[in-house]
């Protein structure tokens, strides 16, 4: 009796294990997330390196694009804030983003790690110091720490939530 069991549990999960792929992501919570986000990074760059973002070359021109809502623009993309600062990603280089006050002024450079999802985003201040690092769960989900691992922003889509789940901010 028991091996006809086991002949037939082999059978029907050798059946449905084979029949069917699996599909999702997968699900972090802010813990998770914490612990990830903070698994290998630097906590300095060489700001010399990036010393001609300073301020935003095309100034002017990106803040016409901002007002038209243009988020894709010839050799960079744009993304506009609700408190007036912006984030300016080259094409060249999609792996670094610099950050902008509203005039015009580097307040911080991204360096992407790894491709596709999750990935995450460690962002330094104009100095190189390590300043907070982006966890890119999915297109449309992110969770941002600080550099003391506080939990400062989860965006869900174009709504960003602080650490009680207030809006606190959006994008466009």
């Amino acid at each position: 009796m028991s091996k006809y069991f086991f002949i037939i549990v082999f059978l029907l999960t050798f059946l449905y294990s084979t029949g069917y792929t699996l599909k999702g992501g997968i699900n972090y919570t802010v813990q998770s997330a914490r612990v990830e986000s903070f698994d290998n990074i630097k906590l300095q760059i060489n700001i010399a390196k990036y010393k001609k973002f300073a301020n935003d070359k095309n100034y002017n021109k990106n803040l016409i694009l901002i007002n038209k809502k243009t988020q894709n623009y010839k050799d960079r993309y744009i993304t506009s804030y609700s408190d007036g600062d912006y984030t300016i990603c080259y094409k060249s280089n999609i792996k670094n983003s610099y950050h902008y006050n509203q005039n015009g002024e580097l307040i911080g450079i991204s360096i992407t790690q790894g491709k596709g999802f999750p990935s995450k985003r460690i962002t330094y201040d104009s100095s190189g110091n390590f300043d907070s690092v982006t966890l890119d769960v999915s297109k449309s989900e992110q969770f941002i720490f600080d550099k003391n691992k506080k939990l400062v922003a989860h965006w869900i889509g174009k709504n960003c939530y602080n650490e009680q789940g207030e809006l606190i901010m959006t994008r466009e």
